[in-house]
């Protein structure tokens, strides 16, 4: 559910779902295609889509892997194109650990990446302590994260069926869940710019 709430905010255009099952969605059929044609076009776009987390790139490919474990590599063209939301991106910005979702076609056997959509940087986990400006949080893998945070942070509270309502700092509490997006400093903690949380997840 968190994760529905934080797209657009969290990814700058690259949906969080496809983050989370490891695809991206499809764009919708055209309105007048027959059912079976929509279905049948459903499933060619998903083909050409990945979206995961960067395990390697260099100056020509780079390698994801989504979150059951599948890997692709996908070769650069000089017609790549990547973007961060609504605006032109450069491959070099392109690093390990940024999550992607990659629109793909292949020939000849090998795979070409077509468009890039780098998504904002995030974290997720189960809050541990917190205090004035600091959160500490436990990621799904163990490792322990401090997310700053400061007057312009926007807090969201995650609501049943996809909904949100304003929240704050003061509302997150010990055991709750939470995804944040932002940026990571120098000395390794997280600044976060917004926090979706939810109160079912400490349930």
């Amino acid at each position: 559910m968190i994760g529905k709430l934080i797209a657009g905010i969290a990814t700058s255009g690259v949906m969080m779902g496809a983050l989370a099952t490891g695809v991206a969605a499809a764009p919708a059929s055209s309105p007048t295609a027959s059912p079976a044609g929509q279905h049948q076009g459903q499933r060619a776009e998903k083909k050409d889509r990945f979206g995961g987390t960067v395990t390697a790139v260099s100056d020509t490919q780079l390698t994801v892997r989504n979150r059951r474990g599948e890997s692709k590599t996908l070769l650069r063209t000089d017609k790549t194109q990547v973007y961060r939301g609504k605006d032109r991106a450069t491959w070099s910005e392109i690093e390990v650990n940024s999550h992607v979702a990659v629109r793909f076609a292949e020939r000849d056997g090998k795979t070409y990446a077509v468009r890039v959509n780098l998504a904002r940087p995030h974290v997720a986990g189960k809050v541990t302590s917190r205090n004035d400006n600091v959160i500490t949080i436990t990621s799904k893998d163990g490792k322990e994260v401090r997310i700053s945070v400061n007057g312009d942070t926007k807090f969201f509270e995650a609501q049943g069926k996809g909904h949100r309502k304003p929240g704050s700092l003061s509302d997150i509490h010990v055991g709750e869940r939470l995804i944040a997006v932002g940026s990571w400093d120098q000395s390794g903690t997280f600044d976060a710019s917004a926090i979706v949380y939810s109160k079912d997840a400490a349930r």
